[in-house]
């Protein structure tokens, strides 16, 4: 039984288009780091995989890597592949998928690893005969290669128990019966639990160690009631001496964020994901701290919603629109802006903030609204 994937060849290494008809087949192997593990235990799925450059193949990718889209794509071609198999999700769970790793180049022939960090959901001995397809001649209909060995994952469960299987009758004891030990014993040492039938030593034995130990444990304890008293009070008389930090303004700590992002440069060196989710980020704060709206919490949608009510020039709201739309194309749709669009994007958030701070009155007293145009004609 394979749990390592709800979708097979999601993600494809597409090699050239000539590829020609005698390319030798990939092969496929796979290991555990572990050879046996306790349920709910992680362990790392290593796949190895040799092919050929010309050689198109497909994949392990899990389900919740894939976007709406992509899912409905997935399901189009499994209804044309008629070596798919649909895998058991309950054995395994995915914490984190790697990338790719090219292992070994050699002339033609590349050396692909792939590795999966999995948490074991099943208790026994798990099978898992790792998998991928091949796109010979046909895009549409691959043809799946297995790895020659199947893995095998062990897995142990948290065994209690239970003495009602091991009673015996007792005519010394006044509910006559009692606990066979030698069989509790056997069973335990059939599970590989109990390795020893009797204790190496005597109480006796170690009674002075015992009566030691429980008297450093007491002074320890005490010691350590005796450092936290001291530390509790040296705080407590530190935060009476220190003043606390008046909170800034919101629009100002949403223009130093903006002016903090602009110097790392995220957009400019590719990190287009990490700069839109920045960016969104210091408008979703500053939007929660002008208004008293959760928008940490909330969707593009139910931002836009929250803020109807709210007063605000047209164009502002128009702006924080466009930012946060170009922000949910590219986290979920992977859109790459061009520079020009990054740098507007920037530049809305900007007056966003300054068109929608709150200032005392007299400070906007005969002071229009700040528009891109108005900055242009100072």
């Amino acid at each position: 039984m394979l749990g390592y994937a709800a979708a097979l060849v999601v993600a494809m290494l597409i090699a050239p288009l000539s590829a020609s008809a005698n390319v030798e087949r990939p092969t496929i192997s796979g290991r555990f780091s572990k050879d046996s593990v306790e349920v709910g235990d992680r362990v790392e799925l290593i796949l190895d995989i040799e092919k050929d450059r010309a050689a198109r193949i497909g994949i392990p990718r899990f389900d919740k890597e894939l976007n709406a889209a992509q899912r409905k794509e997935l399901k189009r071609k499994q209804a044309k592949w008629s070596t798919y198999e649909d895998y058991d999700e309950d054995i395994f769970e995915c914490i984190e998928e790697y990338p790719i790793d090219t292992v070994e180049v050699d002339g033609r022939r590349l050396h692909l690893r792939k590795r999966y960090l999995l948490a074991v959901m099943e208790t026994g001995v798990l099978p898992l005969r790792p998998a991928i397809l091949h796109f010979e001649r046909n895009e549409e209909k691959p043809d799946t290669i297995f790895s020659r060995d199947t893995l095998y994952l062990r897995v142990a469960s948290y065994t209690e128990l239970d003495t009602m299987l091991f009673l015996k009758a007792d005519p010394t004891s006044e509910q006559g019966f009692g606990v066979d030990r030698e069989k509790a014993m056997a069973h335990l040492d059939d599970k590989g639990m109990y390795e020893q039938k009797h204790l190496p030593f005597k109480f006796a034995e170690v009674r002075d160690y015992a009566i030691y130990g429980a008297l450093i444990a007491i002074v320890l304890a005490l010691v350590i009631w005796f450092v936290y008293t001291l530390v509790q009070r040296y705080r407590v008389r530190r935060a009476e001496m220190v003043r606390p930090t008046p909170k800034l303004p919101p629009h100002v700590v949403a223009n130093k964020a903006l002016v903090e992002l602009s110097h790392r440069k995220l957009w400019q060196n590719g990190k287009f994901k990490l700069y839109y989710t920045e960016l969104a980020s210091i408008l979703r704060v500053y939007i929660s701290e002008r208004w008293g709206i959760g928008a940490l919490e909330m969707t593009t949608d139910e931002i836009i919603t929250a803020l109807l009510d709210c007063d605000m020039p047209v164009a502002s709201r128009s702006d924080l629109v466009a930012v946060l739309r170009t922000a949910d194309m590219v986290k979920f749709a992977k859109a790459e802006p061009d520079g020009e669009e990054n740098e507007a994007a920037y530049t809305r958030s900007y007056y966003f903030v300054e068109n929608t701070k709150l200032i005392a009155e007299e400070e906007v007293e005969g002071k229009g609204e700040i528009t891109i145009e108005t900055k242009i004609e100072e």
